[in-house]
Formats: C-alpha cells, sequence, structure tokens
C-alpha cells in the first residue's frame, strides 16, 4: 500500500506544481510549452506502476528527470536504475559491430597503403583487436607464387597502423590456416 501512496503523492505533486506553473507564467507561447512538459510528465507518472512490468522502470525516471527540468529540483533526483539485461545485451552487440567494422576498416586501409605492385599480390588482410594498438595483430595472406616481399609488407603495415612489425604476420596463402 505504501507504493501506491508514492504513485498518488507523486501524480498529485506533478498536477498541483504544473498547475501552479501554468498559472504563474503570462498567456503566450510558453504556456504551451509547459501544458505539453506537465501532461508527458504527468501521463509518464500515471503510467509508472504499469511500464516497470514491462520494461525496468523507465517511466518513473523519465517523470523524476521531467518534475527535475521544470521545476529545478536536483535534490531528490531517484538514484539510477540498473541497466537491465537487456540493455547490457545490446551494449555488449554494438561493441561487437564497432569492432568488427573498425577491424574491416583498419584492414582495408593497411591493403590500401600498399604500393600496387604488392598489393596486387595480396590475397586478403585481417585485423584482430582492432581498438587496441598493444592487443592489435594483422595477418596478410599473399599467393604463394608471388614476389611480395613479407618484410616490406610487415613494415609498410606497422608504420601505416603505428603498430609494431611483430604485430603483422605475413603468410602465404597455402601456409594459412583454414
Amino acid at each position: 500500500m505504501n507504493g501506491l501512496g508514492e504513485w498518488l503523492r507523486q501524480v498529485v505533486a506533478i498536477a498541483l506544481i504544473g498547475g501552479i506553473a501554468e498559472m504563474m507564467l503570462p498567456s503566450g507561447g510558453l504556456v504551451r510549452y509547459v501544458r505539453m512538459t506537465v501532461g508527458v510528465a504527468l501521463l509518464a507518472a500515471l503510467l509508472s506502476p504499469i511500464l516497470p512490468a514491462l520494461r525496468g522502470g523507465w517511466a518513473n525516471s523519465a517523470a523524476n528527470r521531467a518534475s527535475d527540468f521544470l521545476f529545478g529540483n536536483t535534490a531528490t533526483t531517484a538514484p539510477a536504475q540498473p541497466e537491465s539485461r537487456a540493455a547490457q545485451d545490446y551494449a555488449q552487440a554494438l561493441h561487437q559491430a564497432e569492432d568488427q567494422d573498425a577491424a574491416t576498416y583498419l584492414a582495408e586501409w593497411a591493403e590500401a597503403s600498399l604500393p600496387d605492385p604488392i598489393r596486387s599480390e595480396v590475397v586478403k588482410v585481417t585485423v584482430e583487436h582492432p581498438t587496441s594498438a598493444d592487443q592489435m595483430a594483422v595477418t596478410v595472406l599473399v599467393r604463394p607464387t608471388g614476389m611480395a616481399d613479407a618484410v616490406e609488407i610487415r613494415q609498410i603495415i606497422a608504420s601505416q597502423l603505428d603498430i609494431g612489425p611483430s604485430q603483422v604476420e605475413v603468410l602465404d596463402e597455402g601456409d594459412a590456416p583454414r
């Protein structure tokens, strides 16, 4: 029953403070924005008992933030809700997608940095750990019959990516693990 009383107090407080704020403003264009903001905060407060069951309590947080924005009440901001498992999974998926994009971009950039005669002998460039220069590893596959110089490839790519030459591995296509 305590939760119901708190919810009712929150709804009444938002309605009262919104009404008082609206009465204190001169009639004009600003009243529309205050009404809209108070309406959104009131709607969020009204829906707050229902929405946490669906998704981690964001409505309560939104109502508090709207109330804080409207009335400058920063001292009573509710503590941050812990991230839900779905949000953590989404963030992890985003980080993985960023890493894949970075690896693709760096591989393309490394290959493009090679002079034309050498680049024509390159089959594939892959980059692992693209977001950490210390852990980055670059693998360059070249044609087995090609005349590509592994030392030169290693030096060019290492200087372009600002990593050590030991982090660049040049393999014949036939030697590469499958």
